[in-house]
């Protein structure tokens, strides 16, 4: 009975300790982090370097865009390998990431937000123009941070006057 009573307490004594909350510097850390590795992101695929862009995503991705679930790993495999591949775009012109935002849940898990402008050229010459957003739910595999969720939004280009929301922004709010 002793050890039913001593195993129930350590039960309950595991089950409510809370797990230590992060320092201010561990949580700028994990977003450095986080940014860094998503420009290595934009920068393999502006190079358009097929094996190092898949090196961001978990292999139990889960992945929606543009309001539709499109699938899995192998659906983001597909979709670069048609975009970087030997019949896909003919130049990356640029991937530009800006407005990161990350919530840090803890040591190994992240949300993170991401808008995104990119230009390429095709093969008849043409320039195509894109901009977006990124949500990635991040966790950290094998001391290397990865995509597992991923939501990306296209959008054509949009001009400030546009984005009827910004006056509401942060930075344009007046104190």
């Amino acid at each position: 009975m002793k050890r039913i009573i001593f195993l129930v307490f350590f039960l309950m004594l595991g089950c409510s300790q809370q797990s230590k909350e992060l320092s201010i510097d561990e949580i700028e850390q994990i977003k450095n982090e986080i940014i860094t590795r998503s420009q290595k992101h934009a920068s393999d695929l502006e190079n358009m370097d097929y094996e190092s862009v898949m090196t961001f995503y978990s292999k139990d991705l889960i992945m929606f865009g543009d309001g539709y679930y499109w699938g899995d790993y192998l659906t983001a495999d597909g979709v670069w390998k048609d975009i970087l591949g030997e019949d896909g775009w003919e130049e990356m012109l640029k991937w530009d990431l800006q407005n990161h935002k990350i919530h840090v849940h803890s040591r190994n898990a992240a949300s993170y937000l991401v808008e995104f402008d990119h230009e390429h050229l095709v093969e008849n010459g043409d320039t195509i123009r894109s901009s977006g957003c990124f949500t990635y739910g991040m966790q950290k595999l094998d001391g290397e941070w990865k995509a597992v969720t991923a939501h990306v939004t296209h959008i054509p280009v949009r001009t400030d006057d546009e984005k009827w929301w910004s006056k509401y922004s942060p930075s344009n709010r007046s104190k």
